[in-house]
């Protein structure tokens, strides 16, 4: 039994009430309550893969499913794939032209490959017999490397942890919009102070780090208006 069993009907009103009254149950639960971070291969200094797990069934639009289920998400840490954003005109409503170029390097598509084949490991361990059903996506006939490479391309997405577009670094550095006080290079009296200045992703989540930069700068603005 998951929670696409128990939310639902007179069970989505349970956990309602139980949500009001004492605070606890699905509706207090996390995105992802149980998680790990892993090393695709040996040799490695640190964690190069994240793994999360949902003791409920997940549809594509975020929604519950209808049948229950086990939701297992994969992500990739430190990615070396480039992408681009461009302004396309002065006029400030318009979208900006983005490529995220996801999986374009050859580590990457790696790594992910190894991320599906470690959470496949993890689902089929023996402790976890009385609980497992057949895998269904992607399914057990996606076994190759260029097969689950072809199944992530299709179905994978961003975590929306972007970082990068205003990277920190030296006047020298063509890429680098702002300076170490998070000034940006050659326009007076405008800072960014987000996580769009990291140079390349932190391991994990970017909750914290962004938390920490906004504190900074912060103590940054202040010091300089004395």
């Amino acid at each position: 039994v998951t929670y696409n069993d128990t939310m639902r009907g007179l069970g989505l009103v349970r956990e309602g009430l139980r949500y009001l009254l004492r605070r606890d149950g699905f509706l207090t639960m996390s995105a992802s309550p149980i998680r790990a971070y892993v090393r695709s291969r040996e040799g490695l200094e640190s964690a190069d893969i994240g793994l999360a797990f949902m003791s409920f069934l997940s549809t594509p639009t975020y929604s519950l499913d209808k049948q229950p289920g086990l939701t297992g998400i994969t992500h990739q840490l430190r990615p070396e794939s480039q992408g681009h954003i461009h302004i396309r005109s002065a006029n400030a409503v318009e979208a900006p032209s983005i490529n995220f170029n996801f999986l374009s390097a050859e580590l990457d598509r790696r790594t992910v490959i190894a991320a599906v084949r470690i959470a496949r490991e993890i689902v089929e361990a023996p402790a976890l017999e009385d609980f497992r059903g057949a895998e269904f996506m992607p399914g057990a006939e996606v076994s190759s490397d260029d097969e689950i490479l072809d199944w992530v391309k299709r179905t994978a997405e961003t975590t929306y942890h972007p970082v990068g577009t205003c990277k920190m670094g030296p006047v020298t550095d063509p890429r680098a919009v702002v300076d170490e006080r998070l000034r940006v290079h050659g326009v007076d009296g405008l800072r960014v102070i987000d996580a769009s200045i990291m140079p390349t992703l932190t391991s994990g989540n970017t909750n914290a780090p962004s938390m920490m930069i906004g504190e900074k700068g912060a103590a940054m603005l202040l010091e300089d208006a004395v």
